[in-house]
């Protein structure tokens, strides 16, 4: 029932978000498109309500902007914008386009297009929408976090920066669709054979931040690669983060290395980290002259 159920979805917004997150690209996030979001409030079926508060949550991942109570709808703390270039602010601006129309009343906001010749996405796609056709009033809260995880799995990808980022969305997406199709038909799903390809194990994801010469300060640029390696860790539910410190052969201090981990983990923490989930140490001197950087290893 793939294409044919995907087929009564109307498909008008698919296009137009297609072409509308290409273009946000290029441009960067206005203050009017979050003032808006702001001031919304999702309208319409529990479904609606659950995907308006998901689209809502991926434009905020990415800055400070917080709904009307004051309360980001990331818990834990929103991700600094500080140092984000134009791409990334584009793919926030469209998210939170989406949950804009959510807002104004629009009940066929579909997933994005599968990128052209990607027979993985495309494959992925159908899957999701055959089950939202049931799933948006059976499993509404699954279902809507299903169409944002595939949403974030191909938006992200746009952008080099966002690749991790963008591969976790891909294994929650297929986390999601399973448990979507097994609430939707329990019989069914115990026995049937999964549309997609299994979920891979997760393996460690790595971020480095570099330094500058005996230094442990860190720059706008350094917190910006340190807001993606949470949202990596939040999307990809990564229960450990190992930051270990590095400090070159030309530099001196011994200590110096060590206050490189523990200035990303204050970071970290900071932004959002549980303390007792983050390791920090200190790997000593290195033999190259640019080895001035702390690593973040996210471990599943």
């Amino acid at each position: 029932m793939g294409r044919a159920a995907a087929s009564s979805f109307r498909p008008r917004f698919a296009a137009f978000f297609g072409i509308a997150a290409a273009l946000a690209l290029s441009g960067c996030i206005g203050n009017s498109v979050f003032d808006d979001l702001n001031a919304a409030q999702p309208v319409g079926s529990p479904f609606s309500e659950a995907l308006f508060k998901n689209y809502a949550f991926l434009a905020r991942s990415f800055g400070t902007q917080s709904d009307p109570s004051g309360q980001a709808f990331d818990a834990e703390g929103a991700i600094s914008l500080t140092g984000a270039d134009n791409t990334i602010s584009g793919v926030a601006d469209a998210y939170a386009q989406k949950a804009l129309l959510i807002a104004k009343g629009e009940e066929d906001v579909l997933p994005e297009p599968a990128p052209d010749g990607d027979t993985d996405a495309e494959n992925v796609r159908l899957e999701l929408l055959r089950d939202l056709s049931d799933g948006r009033e059976k499993a509404p809260e699954i279902a809507a976090r299903a169409q944002a995880d595939f949403d974030c799995w191909v938006m992200n990808r746009r952008v080099n920066s966002l690749a991790a980022a963008s591969q976790a969305c891909r294994r929650s997406v297929t986390v999601q669709l399973a448990k979507l199709e097994h609430t939707i038909n329990p019989a069914s799903a115990s026995s049937a054979a999964p549309v997609s390809a299994p979920v891979p194990a997760a393996a460690p994801v790595q971020f480095t931040v570099n330094f500058g010469a005996r230094s442990a300060k860190l720059s706008a640029d350094q917190l910006s690669t340190i807001s993606q390696a949470i949202a990596a860790a939040r999307t990809g539910r990564q229960s450990r983060i190992i930051v270990v410190g590095h400090m070159a052969s030309t530099e001196t201090g011994q200590a110096l290395a060590q206050h490189r981990a523990d200035a990303v983990e204050k970071a970290l923490v900071d932004q959002g980290a549980r303390a007792d989930a983050i390791t920090a140490t200190a790997a000593g001197k290195d033999e190259e002259p640019k080895d001035r950087l702390a690593v973040i290893t996210l471990v599943p």
